[in-house]
């Protein structure tokens, strides 16, 4: 009887710090980089070079639109959370985070963290 008390005290001790190991390797991952972060100040300047006046006007408003995450194609009731969020998120950003932007001056900090702060209204809305 002792022993076995003592074969299930060891397997504890033993799950307990595999789990412990394990969320310290979840902490230690690297940031996944945001990816609007990323698409946007590219999409931005390259639209700026490579549209004429007044085509590069909508500049911002195609690259917001380009940018954001859409969500996937399979309609199920999270999905229809995620759409509304998207819509959401692209009405908040082409609204407040476009007008940001000029040809001057891209302003890619303001409109990244213009559209996180979209991001947040509208997840807190669903």
């Amino acid at each position: 009887m002792e022993s076995k008390r003592m074969v299930m005290f060891v397997t504890m001790m033993i799950v307990m710090v595999m789990g412990n190991l394990m969320i310290q390797t979840e902490a230690d991952a690297p940031p996944q980089p945001d990816p609007f972060k990323t698409c946007y100040p590219g999409c931005v300047v390259t639209c700026f070079v490579q549209k004429k006046f007044p085509s590069f006007l909508v500049c911002p408003f195609k690259c917001i639109k380009t940018c954001l995450e859409p969500p996937s194609s399979q309609m199920d009731l999270t999905n229809e959370i995620n759409h509304n969020e998207y819509y959401c998120k692209l009405g908040c950003s082409t609204q407040h985070c476009a007008s940001l932007s000029s040809i001057q001056n891209p302003n890619v900090d303001k409109v990244v963290d213009c559209v996180d702060s979209c991001s947040d209204k509208c997840s807190n809305k669903n």
